[in-house]
């Protein structure tokens, strides 16, 4: 897919709910993507190890199907296609951006719903899955940082905040809004650091030999500020 100037402006709100409301109408029946779905597997799409082309990762958003092309029910005409393909090329790049200027401004888009009793409630289920199936796309790539300890605790967030609060395994771990937020805290810091790990995993032409032990990312920093590894000097390695 050639550069198009159009495509590297950020999505309005108005461009948002457009993009939101032709996903929830036309695509989640087909077990695709919510847009908040789609930010997690952008995210995760463009932190990986590998670079993915667009041809592999946009069926996915309008069926959930393995790489193909989209079938031509999900669009009413050309014109349609053509432009919400826009607005998802636009806020691809807008993720891109943001990750590539060291991820200071980057906040993943979480919906809010309105609960029973008045209160509104931010889960991020749906950006959690979406970032596995981006993760899905090169699982295999991603072992490396899958079956590392040092990023159990990150992995354990992502997980809890998939399953949802209705998950009887892990709805107590999650039953409370401050305990959620914590978890969705977890999740960025997670996300940014997947990101850069990658990202000198592909600068790095050879693994470096360790003169000292390894420090842990949920360890202590040895700094001895206090603070665990990740979120002091560890903090974007």
């Amino acid at each position: 897919m050639s550069p198009n100037p159009d495509h590297q402006q950020p999505l309005s709100e108005e461009d948002i709910q457009t993009l939101a409301r032709f996903l929830d109408e036309r695509v989640l029946e087909r077990d695709g993507m919510s847009f908040e779905m789609l930010d997690g597997y952008l995210t995760a799409v463009l932190s990986g190890p590998e670079l993915i082309m667009p041809s592999e990762w946009l069926p996915p958003i309008w069926t959930g199907e393995d790489p193909g092309e989209a079938p031509v029910e999900v669009f009413e005409d050309q014109a349609e296609a053509e432009r919400m393909l826009g607005l998802v090329m636009r806020h691809y790049n807008t993720i891109a951006g943001v990750l590539a200027q060291g991820g200071a401004e980057f906040e993943p888009w979480i919906g809010e719903v309105e609960l029973e009793d008045g209160e509104v409630a931010a889960f991020a289920q749906e950006w959690a899955l979406g970032y596995l199936r981006g993760i899905g796309l090169r699982e295999e790539a991603w072992d490396e940082l899958l079956s590392d300890e040092d990023w159990s605790g990150d992995l354990e967030a992502l997980d809890l905040l998939a399953r949802g609060p209705d998950d009887e395994e892990t709805g107590g771990e999650v039953a409370s809004q401050e305990q959620r937020d914590a978890l969705i805290d977890d999740l960025v810091g997670f996300a940014l650091d997947a990101h850069d790990f990658w990202l000198e995993q592909r600068l790095t032409p050879s693994t470096v030999r360790r003169t000292e032990p390894k420090q842990g990312r949920n360890d202590d920093c040895r700094c001895g500020s206090g603070k665990k590894y990740k979120q002091c000097c560890g903090k974007g390695q």
